[in-house]
C-alpha cells in the first residue's frame, strides 16, 4: 500500500519533468545563424554530389565559404 502512495505521485513527478523538455524544444524559433547552417549544408550536399570531393577539410573551406557569402 505504501508503495503505490509513493510511487504513482513519483510515476507523475518524473513524466512531468520528461515531458518539460520535450515541449520547450517544440517552442523554440530556429535562429538566423542555425538557418545559414542548414542552408549550407544543404548545398554541400549538392556540391558534393556534383564535384565528388570529401572529406573534413574540403566541408569546412565550403562551410566557411557559403557563411560568408550569405552574411
Amino acid at each position: 500500500m505504501f508503495r503505490r502512495i509513493v510511487a504513482v505521485p513519483l510515476a507523475a513527478a518524473f513524466l512531468m519533468v520528461a515531458a518539460g523538455p520535450m515541449a520547450s524544444a517544440e517552442e523554440k524559433k530556429t535562429t538566423s545563424q542555425q538557418q545559414k547552417m542548414k542552408d549550407c549544408a544543404a548545398s554541400w550536399k549538392e556540391e558534393k554530389a556534383k564535384t565528388g570531393v570529401t572529406g573534413g577539410d574540403a566541408y569546412h573551406k565550403f562551410m566557411s565559404g557559403c557563411l560568408k557569402k550569405q552574411s
